[in-house]
């Protein structure tokens, strides 16, 4: 499913096959196939399938065409196929669609790519920044690109990191402390966490149950005053998170709702 697909729309399925297959052969081994997994509610006819030959051409170029460049706010958001300029007073993030989440594309990172330019717009200049569960380190290198500031960038999946990296490198940022640092770690115990705590900037595009149970976490290593983004939760979520966060004394500085995903602004107040 798109990233921008609405919840209750009707999937659509492709395969490609070897051999050139009949609808009706096509209906009967599906059929037999949600049979035999007791799939309740399986429905089709030989009318809902569509076969077509498979044109010979330059597949890769194509694909390439599903991801051309795109802006938010004042970034610019580019693959590595693309071979043009970066437009003028915008900031370039080559960020390839890949094994990790974060293409720029979906509405949490958007909304988290906004909040850091208002931020920045607003006079914020961070010392120290956490991006938890980096994902492909499209917010942490945005980060630093903003601040040159050094940016921790955690995630607990060593294929983020990898990911992460190659990113890094991409956008010509050396990885290091004096830059963006890599660790795959458990959340807030990750040893770098702890080690460069506090963080006055901390950066968190997960999902909404992850980001409540988090929260006690979160707080104990954001510094006085210290901002917090937080993403990757529904619209019909955010009061719910927010909730927790203003309980310990975190509170709301701006709210952004994309499509059906919120993205929070908060500031540490309870100091």
């Amino acid at each position: 499913m798109r990233e921008n697909q609405k919840k209750d729309a009707p999937w659509i399925l492709s395969w490609i096959m070897e051999y050139e297959c009949s609808q009706t052969e096509l209906t009967t081994r599906l059929s037999l196939k949600a049979k035999l997994e007791n799939i309740r509610g399986f429905d089709c006819s030989n009318d809902d399938w569509k076969i077509e030959s498979v044109p010979d051409k330059n597949w890769l170029k194509e694909s390439y065409k599903q991801f051309p460049p795109f802006s938010v706010g004042g970034f610019f958001i580019y693959g590595s196929h693309y071979d043009s300029d970066i437009p003028d007073k915008q900031i370039g993030l080559q960020i390839d669609a890949a094994t990790a989440f974060g293409s720029g594309e979906h509405g949490t990172t958007k909304g988290c790519l906004l909040a850091m330019q208002d931020l920045k717009d607003s006079g914020m200049c961070p010392w120290n920044v956490l991006d938890m569960g980096c994902g492909s380190g499209i917010l942490a290198i945005a980060a630093w690109k903003l601040w040159l500031t050094p940016v921790l960038g955690v995630d607990i999946e060593e294929e983020s990191i990898h990911v992460t990296t190659r990113h890094s490198n991409a956008n010509d940022i050396k990885i290091g402390a004096s830059a963006i640092t890599c660790e795959q770690g458990d959340g807030f115990a990750a040893p770098g966490v702890q080690e460069r705590k506090p963080f006055d900037l901390i950066i968190a595009n997960i999902l909404a149950g992850p980001l409540k149970d988090m929260a006690g976490d979160l707080k104990a290593v954001l510094d006085e005053n210290g901002i917090v983004i937080l993403s990757g939760m529904l619209n019909e979520q955010a009061d719910d998170v927010l909730k927790i966060y203003e309980g310990l004394g975190l509170n709301l500085k701006q709210r952004y709702d994309l499509d059906e995903w919120s993205t929070l602004v908060l500031q540490d107040t309870a100091a």
